[in-house]
C-alpha cells in the first residue's frame, strides 16, 4: 500500500495554566498512593525554570478552554 506506515506516532500536548499565580506548563494526571496507602490524582506540572512538581487539581487553572 503506497504512502503507508506502520509507525504509530503519539503526540502529548502541553496545556498553559497557572498554579499559585505562577505560569506552568501541564503535562499529564498522575495516579499516586502516599505513604498510607491512600490513593489520589495529581497534576504534573512544569515551572518556566524547568522545575516539575506534583500539584493537587485544585491548585490548577488552566488558561484554554479545552475539554478533554
Amino acid at each position: 500500500m503506497a504512502g503507508f506506515s506502520s509507525e504509530i506516532v503519539m503526540k502529548q500536548e502541553l496545556r498553559p495554566c497557572f498554579v499559585d499565580g505562577k505560569k506552568v506548563l501541564f503535562n499529564k494526571w498522575a495516579h499516586i498512593k502516599n505513604f498510607f496507602g491512600q490513593e489520589f490524582e495529581v497534576g504534573i506540572v512544569e515551572y518556566e525554570n524547568g522545575q516539575v512538581e506534583k500539584v493537587e487539581p485544585n491548585n490548577i487553572k488552566f488558561c484554554d478552554n479545552k475539554r478533554i
